[in-house]
């Protein structure tokens, strides 16, 4: 059995980062390389197109696991992932219902409802969720945010009447009251109250995410990834100032 020690292409000599990029610039025939094959990326990051070894000395980050600070292998230490379904239901909850069903069935893992506001309600809702086990899916909502407090206490009360286990019930109820203040510019006057409202309501669902603080929305204003999260972040920070 070969050495699994072994390093491959021991018997050819080292070659250094300059001969390569002597190399390159042959090629290139008097093209410029900044020009031609460094990627300027919208939040202006230059990406050469060939990174070796010395590139990362000195980089901390490179011995970092997964789920260790600065996270550059991700938040999560196992591999357990989720297979989450998107579904919008904006008139029938019945076919909704059907569609959660037929992806669970097929392999979903999570299920991520878009409702709309006239469906917060405890028939259709009890319509939408039913044959769904709460214990074994992730459900997650989004909706009007005037009406996620409603939410929450119409999941409590069909969940307990089900006779399931609070603790156990994962997902997220999405409320964001910063977003009628990026997308629309109105001021957020409410923020402490309806967060303190969140919070009473989802107090029976500690496993339940809901205070959220959506980047993607100043996405929706056409502009880059960092210029987004600056453009959130501003807004929180201008909140508390004022």
């Amino acid at each position: 059995m070969a050495n699994s020690k072994e390093k491959l292409f021991t018997e050819f000599p080292p070659v250094s980062t300059q001969e390569w990029m002597d190399k390159v610039t042959a090629d290139l025939k008097g093209a410029d390389f900044e020009k031609k094959l460094v990627w300027k990326t919208n939040e202006g990051f230059s990406v050469k197109p060939m990174y070796r070894a010395e590139d990362i000395d000195g980089l901390a980050t490179t011995a970092s696991l997964p789920g260790e600070f600065p996270y550059v292998r991700g938040t999560k230490r196992d591999n357990n992932w989720l297979v989450r379904q998107e579904i919008e239901v904006c008139d029938d909850a019945a076919k909704g219902n059907a569609k959660a069903l037929d992806a669970l069935n097929r392999g979903a893992s999570s299920i991520g409802f878009d409702i709309c506001r006239d469906l917060v309600n405890a028939n259709d809702l009890a319509t939408l969720l039913k044959g769904i086990d709460p214990v074994a899916a992730e459900l997650n909502f989004r909706c009007c945010s005037r009406k996620t407090v409603t939410l929450l206490n119409l999941l409590t009360e069909l969940f307990t009447a089900q006779g399931v286990d609070l603790t156990k019930v994962y997902g997220s109820v999405n409320f964001d009251s910063f977003k009628k203040s990026l997308v629309k510019g109105e001021p957020v006057t409410t923020l402490v109250e309806d967060a303190k409202a969140m919070v009473e309501a989802a107090a029976a669902l500690p496993t339940i995410a809901y205070l959220q603080l959506t980047q993607s929305t100043s996405t929706m204003l056409v502009l880059t990834f960092s210029k987004s999260w600056v453009m959130l972040l501003h807004g929180v920070t201008n909140y508390w100032l004022n």
